[in-house]
């Protein structure tokens, strides 16, 4: 089975992957698309989110993420939708406090990364 990505191209990505089982929540700046999801993927740059709401590329979001272990919840202030298909898409953090990027990069270093 080969390495990277499903469409043949090479991955540039500049954070390794996780994998996660996290609530998340999300919701742009006028509130058109708002909704639930399951990520499942996450890097300190972006993740990955299982939703039955559809956010189309170019969106910029306001994300939530909720792990378990944790007290309250990881604010992303604005993460940009970078692909979707089905039920799923990526985000990219585009807007990260540093105390909020420090807990994801802690969180992340927890977990082996995706091959």
């Amino acid at each position: 089975m080969p390495d990277g990505p499903r469409d043949g191209k090479k991955e540039n990505r500049q954070y390794p992957r996780v994998s996660v089982q996290f609530r998340s929540h999300f919701s742009s700046k006028n509130r058109m698309v708002a909704g639930d999801g399951d990520l499942k993927d996450l890097s300190p740059g972006g993740c990955r989110v299982a939703s039955s709401v559809a956010a189309q590329v170019g969106t910029e979001l306001e994300f939530c993420i909720f792990p378990a272990d944790e007290d309250h919840p990881f604010i992303i202030d604005a993460a940009t939708v970078r692909w979707a298909r089905d039920q799923e898409f990526g985000l990219a953090f585009t807007q990260v406090r540093p105390a909020v990027q420090q807990q994801l990069t802690q969180l992340c270093r927890k977990r082996a990364p995706l091959t």
